[in-house]
């Protein structure tokens, strides 16, 4: 809070961005939960979509999303926006989550084996305290999502170790550590997990 004139106090706001889109925004709201944020990226999608005709890359972009929701449907999470070539996706339970992303991985592999265009998602994932405001997430784990997402490779789901101690011992998933890493915007490195 910053008071520009004596009893007069109003909220401060930062707004992130990522590739043009807002994904995380500090500032004093009252509509805070505990969610689990999920970013998906298609790697290499401009690459691809410039190298085949206008038909074949939109088909390919539907099937892609396709893919992702029919996983994200199954799994019961909440689509939260489209960012081209990638969604940002929120739960309310990490477990779900965690599916969700194996779910979309498992349906890409599927559809590589039988595709002339084979494609690669990376996905990044973070649990904790957000902020909802009007259907869209800011915060912390809005940040760390993406940020993890963008630092995975084609193939990879990225999380914390804080996701996998949330998890414990009953997820269906296996976990490898990787090390810490300093991500950007993030004031404290984090130890990333491979799931």
């Amino acid at each position: 809070m910053i008071t520009d004139r004596p009893g007069l106090v109003t909220p401060v706001s930062l707004s992130i961005y990522h590739s043009g889109h807002l994904i995380g925004r500090r500032a004093d709201m009252a509509n805070t939960q505990t969610v689990t944020i999920l970013f998906t990226d298609m790697v290499g999608s401009t690459e691809l979509s410039t190298a085949l005709d206008p038909n074949t890359a939109d088909e390919l972009r539907q099937t892609h999303f396709g893919l992702l929701r029919a996983a994200l449907n199954a799994a019961g999470g909440i689509e939260v926006k489209n960012l081209g070539d990638g969604l940002m996706v929120a739960f309310t339970s990490l477990s779900r989550a965690l599916a969700c992303a194996v779910a979309m991985q498992q349906g890409v592999e599927r559809h590589n084996r039988r595709s002339e265009e084979p494609v690669a998602i990376r996905v990044g994932l973070s649990t904790g305290e957000a902020t909802e405001d009007d259907g869209d997430y800011f915060g912390e784990p809005v940040i760390e999502a993406s940020r993890l997402c963008a630092h995975a490779e084609g193939g990879e789901i990225l999380t914390t170790t804080m996701a996998r101690a949330l998890a414990g011992r009953h997820a269906t998933q296996e976990f490898e550590a990787l090390g810490e890493v300093e991500l950007k915007g993030l004031p404290e490195p984090v130890e990333l997990v491979e799931v």
